[in-house]
């Protein structure tokens, strides 16, 4: 059942990343909004940014696969809290911009 819940939640917070992304470069685009992560928010070009933000999904799912060896059920937790922080981010853009 565990394995089947990891990868489940692990659509979700990619789902929920892509989100962000999406909402986030459309209020990006409007002038609505700006970036709060420092990091991120040094890419001004649209690609470079998707890829960065991406990239980092990508590092923390990686991490909380990782996780997943030892203690599934909290790796599928952190992946729950992953999906419902960034959809929540991506609900706020939405928004925020017209």
């Amino acid at each position: 059942m565990w394995p089947l819940l990891l990868k489940l939640s692990m659509v979700t917070a990619i789902a929920a990343h892509g989100a962000d992304l999406a909402s986030t470069e459309h209020c990006l685009g409007a002038n609505r909004c700006r970036e709060m992560n420092p990091w991120l928010a040094r890419f001004d070009q649209p690609a470079i940014f998707g890829a960065a933000k991406m990239g980092i999904a990508a590092g923390s799912l990686w991490g909380t696969s990782l996780l997943a060896r030892e203690h599934p059920k909290l790796a599928v937790a952190v992946n729950l809290a992953m999906t419902g922080a960034f959809a929540g981010i991506a609900v706020h853009n939405a928004k925020v911009t017209p």
